[in-house]
Formats: structure tokens, C-alpha cells, sequence
């Protein structure tokens, strides 16, 4: 018995440094790249909760029955969604709590007057998946769109943005480089000619898209400034952030 009494005191004591190496384990895993699958009808989304822990890469795959703005409060990163066509909303997850996300519904056409066609619409013309850093999408420039100007953004970062002006001249198809970095899309104004392939690399330190049309921070503006519809925006779920 007196032999049995140490062997006893080691079991527990590896038993217990078991225990705090899962834990530490768990406690400090990566961050995650996530999908989340979210449905908004009749201005209900589910999952009414949103959760993920901090520095996770999350891409909500959004699938709405009527066109509107989804806002994460917060973060402040906006998006229009379409109606019946599901749309990534890319952000990273920073900050730790819980977020309110609001929904304004739009008109049919998105917009007020008719005054918007494709150039304007949300990835209306060009629309590329998630560009990694160091990824590049390419776009050649449509005949139709000769003497049109064509506006291009990324969801994640209002300041990624510029103008693609397209020039009536024929002239020889070429090649145009737009960078992406964490401030801004350089050159942000270019002019082409039809033909031309326009390649946006990704050089910021987290993911981009490519989209044509204005963010959804360019869109309140002007609808701050009384453009927009009466409807107003209403609750509809949260986000919780968990620390890591």
C-alpha cells in the first residue's frame, strides 16, 4: 500500500498537465476562414445569430427574397444585396461582442427614378470570387460598353475604387494593371478602349473582391441626400465575435 501512494500522486498530477495542454490547445487555435450560409425572407434572417470568434476570415453567402442593404453595425461594412441571387459579404473579425445587422430594403430596381442601369448595378458587368493577397482577376473590356464609364470596388474596403472610362475610339485591344493595396486601387481612373483586358492584383494583406458598380458606402450617400425610398431600415440578427 505504502509502495501504491507516489505512483497515485503521479497519475494526478499527468492527469491535471493533460488538462491545461488541451486547454492551452484550444485556446489558442488559428483563425478560421469561414462560409456561413445566411437566408433573409420576409426581413427575418436565419441564423438570427451570427457566431465566430475573433480573426476569423468570414464570407456570409447571402441569399435575400427582396433587394436591400445589409449593415453590419459596427464594423461598418455595408453591401446591396439582390434579390434571389446569393452574394458574399466578406469581413474579418476584429472586434470582439455582439454587432447589430440591419436591412434596408430597396426598390425592385435598387434605385429611385430609373436613373441607375448596368454600369451602376452591383456586379451588374463583372464580379470576381474572393482574391487572396497576391490573386488577380481579369476582365476584358465588352464592345457595348464603348463611350460608357464603369465604376469598380471591393466590398471589404470602401477606399478600394475607381473608374473604368471605356473610349468610342476602336483603337488596338491592350492591357491595363490595377493594384489593389490596404489604402487604395492605383491607378484608380483609367481609360480603354474595347478589347482591352484590365487585371486587378490583389496586394493589400487580406482578401479582396473585384465588383463592378459603387460600394454600398457611395450609395448612402447619395441616399442621405435624399435619394433613398422612405423605407427605413430594420433590425434583423447579430453578429457575436468570440474571443480567440
Amino acid at each position: 500500500m505504502y509502495i501504491k501512494k507516489p505512483i497515485f500522486t503521479v497519475l494526478i498530477v499527468a492527469m491535471g498537465l493533460i488538462t491545461m495542454i488541451a486547454a492551452i490547445a484550444c485556446n489558442s487555435s488559428d483563425p478560421e476562414t469561414l462560409d456561413v450560409m445566411v437566408a433573409i425572407k420576409s426581413g427575418v434572417m436565419d441564423p438570427k445569430t451570427i457566431k465566430v470568434k475573433q480573426g476569423d476570415m468570414v464570407t456570409l453567402k447571402i441569399l435575400a427574397d427582396d433587394a436591400g442593404e445589409f449593415h453590419l453595425h459596427t464594423y461598418d461594412v455595408e453591401a446591396d444585396i439582390p434579390a434571389d441571387q446569393e452574394t458574399d459579404f466578406y469581413f474579418v473579425a476584429e472586434a470582439t461582442g455582439r454587432f447589430k445587422i440591419t436591412y434596408h430594403p430597396l426598390a425592385e430596381d435598387g434605385h429611385e427614378d430609373g436613373e441607375h442601369g448596368e454600369n451602376d448595378t452591383h456586379g451588374g458587368i463583372f464580379k470576381s470570387e474572393t482574391l487572396e493577397p497576391g490573386e488577380s482577376f481579369v476582365f476584358e473590356v465588352h464592345e457595348h460598353l464603348s463611350g460608357k464609364t464603369v465604376p469598380f470596388h471591393s466590398h471589404l474596403r470602401p477606399a478600394l475604387n475607381g473608374l473604368i472610362r471605356v473610349s468610342q475610339a476602336p483603337g488596338p485591344a491592350g492591357s491595363v494593371a490595377i493594384e489593389y493595396t490596404d489604402e487604395s486601387a492605383e491607378p484608380h481612373d483609367v481609360t480603354v478602349g474595347p478589347g482591352t483586358a484590365i487585371t486587378w492584383t490583389n496586394n493589400s494583406s487580406i482578401p479582396q473582391t473585384v465588383i463592378s458598380g459603387h460600394h454600398a458606402d457611395m450609395a448612402m450617400d447619395k441616399h442621405n441626400m435624399g435619394e433613398h425610398k422612405d423605407e427605413e431600415e430594420i433590425e434583423i440578427g447579430l453578429l457575436e465575435v468570440q474571443p480567440r
